[in-house]
């Protein structure tokens, strides 16, 4: 009886403690709601509401009839879409090699692109400008997804599910005949699927979030990406929260759609990769 008592107390807290971390993690979400229906008034008022005595669509309005936020989100998607798509391309085949193909430095080159995590992204940013300013791709689209197009922690993800693939299969294959591109597209990829879904919205949302290089490599409003055009909703001698908060729940929406559809493939892909803690 006392073990059964203590099994129980045990789990009452566990499950208080995931109740606290949640309402933790949920609460700036509600506060962006909260504040996206308000009038700025109200907002940088003395007196703390949960609830505004007035809700009001009126800043949404604002953020589509004053801004070009529907670009803005259109440029992100471009933009998201195409780093997630190449940085898989990049990504797999890479994986694979340093997962299946055994060549001279192979391990110095793998904990080099591994290194490439460590590197914070400020450092890169004056080489990288310089350079892309040199191939005449500044203040475009295709600048602001180029630095994302392979991400380390993708090879990461990749090569450990890839080296989880029996290599019998791939015997297999070569016997009846197939070369290495073939058991790559036949065998590796299709058998590979959770795994590279997780790197796909991975690189997805590290794209859609990203906001010092579009701010830095793009100075058009209309090739804005979403996160710096709604920076640029703070005025020169104020900042209008509600505005920023609405456009800030905006920005979020196709982010949540996103996870909404594979939030299965990234607990499947990261438990089957083989990452231990």
């Amino acid at each position: 009886m006392n073990r059964r008592n203590s099994i129980k107390t045990k789990n009452i807290i566990l499950r208080s403690l995931e109740v606290i971390l949640l309402i933790i993690w949920i609460f700036p979400l509600v506060w962006m709601v909260i504040t996206s229906i308000q009038l700025e008034s109200d907002v940088i008022s003395e007196s703390l509401r949960l609830w505004p005595e007035n809700p009001t669509f009126e800043n949404y309005q604002k953020a589509f009839r004053s801004t070009q936020i529907l670009r803005w989100m259109l440029n992100s998607v471009v933009v998201s879409i195409s780093a997630m798509v190449l940085t898989l391309i990049v990504d797999a085949p890479i994986a694979y090699a340093f997962a299946k193909i055994d060549f001279p430095g192979k391990q110095i080159l793998f904990w080099a692109v591994m290194a490439g995590m460590m590197v914070p992204f400020q450092v890169l940013i004056i080489p990288l400008y310089q350079q892309f300013n040199a191939f005449g791709i500044v203040n475009t689209l295709a600048g602001t997804m180029l630095p994302r197009l392979a991400l380390p922690v993708g090879i990461f993800i990749l090569k450990q599910f890839f080296e989880g693939i029996p290599t019998a299969l791939e015997e297999a294959a070569f016997i009846d005949g197939a070369n290495r591109y073939r058991v790559f597209g036949s065998i590796i990829l299709p058998l590979g699927k959770a795994a590279m879904a997780t790197v796909v919205i991975l690189s997805f949302i590290s794209a859609w979030n990203d906001f010092l290089w579009p701010l830095i490599i793009v100075s058009d409003t209309a090739k804005y990406t979403i996160t710096v055009g709604i920076a640029n909703f703070q005025g020169t001698h104020g900042t209008d929260y509600a505005l920023i908060m609405s456009g800030a729940l905006i920005a979020s929406i196709p982010q949540f759609i996103f996870y909404a559809f594979f939030r299965k493939r990234i607990i499947e892909g990261i438990a089957m990769s083989g990452i231990k803690g």
